[in-house]
């Protein structure tokens, strides 16, 4: 069978102001990351939902514990595909305890196979992440993974690189720099997850919070995924 090819781009630049803030927990079980959801796209509740456990699931394999806030969109979108989070907690972006997502339905300005951009300081630290919603459901088409899970282990992705840093990706799992068909037939699956070093990092972080925030520019950087077609 005579197959093709396209790439599934994940992206990383420079970050938009955050505050970086000093937990009063310990590093240790039981280590918790607020996010906030921003549904620009208007997805169906019950797809976010999945997504979200999805995502869920794959932080829970690595020690630490999501909090989801499904935050109102702005008026003009139409109430029946809103979502319920409080005004004041949906906008808060500590580092690394309250961090920010928003899903649009594609991008304005990055090439047509991206499907995320995270944004991160010269000191590698970030509390804003996109997704690109049409771009999930191309892949869904060509791949006939459920969207769901693309979109939760998508938002993951984005989320790591929030909370690794620079120079976060890897040779294999979920912070690989390109995704391969074998890599979504593992998110499938359930095994398409960080390493247990990522997730010693994430959580350290996450039991820390010291990082101070530096908001000067830093080049682009490509991240890709190859879907056999």
């Amino acid at each position: 069978m005579k197959t093709s090819g396209r790439w599934l781009s994940l992206v990383f630049v420079f970050a938009l102001p955050c505050r970086a803030v000093r937990s009063q927990e310990p590093a240790g079980d039981g280590l918790r990351v607020a996010i906030s959801i921003h549904n620009d796209a208007g997805i169906p509740a019950a797809t976010l939902r999945g997504a979200e456990l999805e995502a869920s699931r794959v932080f829970s394999q690595s020690g630490i514990e999501v909090r989801w806030l499904n935050c109102p969109l702005p008026p003009a979108v139409p109430e029946s595909t809103q979502n319920s989070g409080n005004p004041d907690q949906c906008a808060a972006a500590n580092f690394p305890r309250n961090l920010q997502l928003r899903i649009a339905k594609r991008s304005l300005n990055l090439n047509e196979f991206a499907m995320g951009i995270s944004y991160l300081s010269a000191d590698g630290v970030g509390c804003y992440a996109d997704l690109f919603y049409q771009r999930v459901m191309e892949t869904h088409e060509s791949s006939h993974i459920s969207s769901a899970t693309i979109l939760g282990h998508g938002i993951a992705h984005e989320i790591g690189h929030l909370l690794l840093g620079t120079n976060s990706h890897a040779a294999s799992g979920i912070m690989r720099a390109r995704w391969q068909p074998a890599d979504l037939a593992s998110a499938s699956k359930g095994t398409l997850l960080f390493s247990p070093l990522q997730s010693q990092e994430m959580r350290h972080k996450l039991g820390l919070g010291t990082l101070m925030v530096s908001v000067r520019p830093r080049p682009r950087h490509l991240l890709g995924a190859w879907m056999g077609l």
